[in-house]
């Protein structure tokens, strides 16, 4: 190739270059805006409060709730009056049995009968005793079937009884103290599971946004390398490059259609993962937006600390570990000493032939025991439970002291860090800026000839780094965000406690 046509040559590709970035840029554009309209447009916000309403996470929470509600109002019904029927009919009897008579003789008899009862009940746990009382009436027919058919009846119109315990442990009254306290941690772990959500969801979205970025870097790399290799080539065939840069840019294009292969799979798999994480069908089309800074937050540590101690379940979990504990301890204490049941009733009943005169003049019924154990020695069993039991209190106290105290840390930690994460994101920014204009400036020297292929290389390098580092500082910065929160349950934008609807 003579000198003149080389110069028309170059002259072309210099010219055809700067066409080619621009209408890359331009098909870019075009192709989000294509794939907007028949997609689902998700910002992080809108993920997050999808989410919260279709997720199976979100729906399990729920659940759970639910399950907490209802063993709560189990324990309630524990406390109040309950109404029982008890019945037996026809329990019909027909056998033969041995009949020892006056004499001393033995001989066998046959009988056929027939015993039909019905009983109504009213019992009433007492809670701070931990006894029982009982109000009850019943009635009861026995039939004798013989050559002529008999017929009794007894009734006892009111039997009042009472069964008091003495010296043992009283489940009723710990499960008082500790029931509306585990139904109030569920509420609150409510809260936190959605918080939790929302932390989650900030995590798999700039994962997400992140494998987005990296594809449409690797796209654009895919096209501006082949044209740099293009040009690369001509430029060797007028003898302006070595083959050493042009064998560079080959394989700097090769390498970017290789980083756009793996990158594509490696959306695909996140993308799959965001939508199970979200509820949604995988034959949804969805378009990610990059999300804007959120507000700056003026909080410091205390104030940090006393949000979480109030609203945070956690601090509640602490009460009632050590409750439990207590509980325990008291258990073993009287399961191992001098115990006594008190047992007390006192009623009318009556028996007759005639069911009209069943009622009248009721006879007095009354019966009284005290049963009692003592244990007397059993090798020091009982001790060695008390002790056992004091050990593990004293063990669940520490344990709590501790986790309370890496609790306050991880408050303070995380409020202490969370200005910091906000300048990174400024910094990012401005890093993202400069990477992006002195590729430029590169792009344009090299297609000018005043730079070799490698310089423009590290610039596009260093323009992916930014790239990717500033998606990772949002990311750094959203997830302390959701991170505060769900600590925290605090709404810091509307300057409010986090609640959701517990009524389902």
């Amino acid at each position: 190739m003579n000198k003149p046509l080389r110069i028309l040559f170059l002259l072309g590709c210099i010219v055809a270059s700067p066409v080619t970035f621009a209408q890359l840029v331009q098909v870019q554009e075009q192709k989000t805006l294509n794939t907007s309209s028949q997609s689902l447009v998700f910002g992080l916000e809108q993920s997050i409060e999808y989410a919260k309403l279709n997720s199976p996470l979100s729906r399990a929470a729920r659940y759970a709730l639910l399950s907490a509600k209802w063993r709560f109002r189990s324990f309630r019904a524990d406390l109040l009056p309950s109404i029982s029927l008890t019945g037996d009919a026809p329990n019909y009897n027909k056998s033969i049995f041995s009949n020892t008579l006056d004499n001393g003789t033995v001989t066998f008899s046959s009988r056929t009968q027939s015993e039909a009862s019905l009983g109504v009940s009213i019992d009433q746990n007492i809670m701070p005793t931990g006894g029982r009382l009982s109000l009850s009436s019943g009635l009861t027919r026995l039939g004798i079937f013989q050559s002529e058919n008999t017929y009794l009846w007894q009734s006892t119109p009111l039997v009042a009884s009472y069964r008091q315990p003495l010296n043992q442990f009283n489940s009723l009254k710990w499960r008082a103290i500790t029931e509306p306290l585990r139904y109030r941690i569920a509420q609150k772990q409510y809260v936190e599971d959605l918080e939790n959500l929302a932390f989650t969801v900030t995590q798999s979205f700039f994962d997400l946004l992140l494998a987005k970025i990296n594809v449409e870097v690797a796209e654009f790399n895919v096209t501006v390398n082949d044209s740099i290799y293009n040009i690369s080539q001509g430029r060797f065939q007028v003898g302006s490059i070595a083959e050493n840069e042009l064998l560079q840019s080959e394989l700097e294009f090769r390498n970017a259609r290789n980083s756009l292969t793996t990158a594509g799979i490696n959306y695909l798999r996140i993308e799959e993962e965001f939508k199970a994480l979200l509820g949604l069908d995988d034959d949804e089309i969805l378009e990610i937006i990059l999300p804007s800074v959120a507000p700056s937050i003026g909080l410091d540590v205390e104030q940090a600390y006393e949000l979480a101690r109030e609203n945070n379940s956690t601090a509640l979990q602490f009460e009632l570990n050590e409750l439990l504990a207590d509980q325990t301890y008291d258990q073993a204490r009287k399961s191992t000493g001098l115990s006594a049941t008190l047992q007390a009733s006192f009623g009318l009943n009556q028996t007759s032939q005639d069911f009209d005169q069943l009622y009248d003049d009721p006879q007095n019924r009354q019966f009284f025991s005290l049963g009692f154990e003592v244990p007397i020695f059993n090798w020091g069993k009982n001790m060695a439970e008390i002790k056992s039991a004091r050990n593990d209190q004293m063990e669940t106290a520490n344990t709590i002291a501790y986790q309370k105290r890496q609790f306050e840390l991880s408050i303070k930690s995380t409020v202490r860090e969370f200005p910091q994460l906000r300048d990174q994101v400024e910094l990012a920014r401005i890093s993202d800026e400069i990477a992006t204009r002195r590729y430029d400036v590169s792009k344009n020297r090299y297609l000018i000839g005043r730079i070799d292929v490698t310089n423009l290389f590290i610039a596009q390098n260093e323009k992916d780094g930014a790239r990717r580092n500033y998606i990772q500082a949002l990311r750094s910065y959203w997830t302390g965000y959701y991170n505060l929160r769900r600590l925290t349950l605090y709404d810091f934008e509307q300057d409010v406690p986090i609640l959701y609807t517990t009524e389902f």
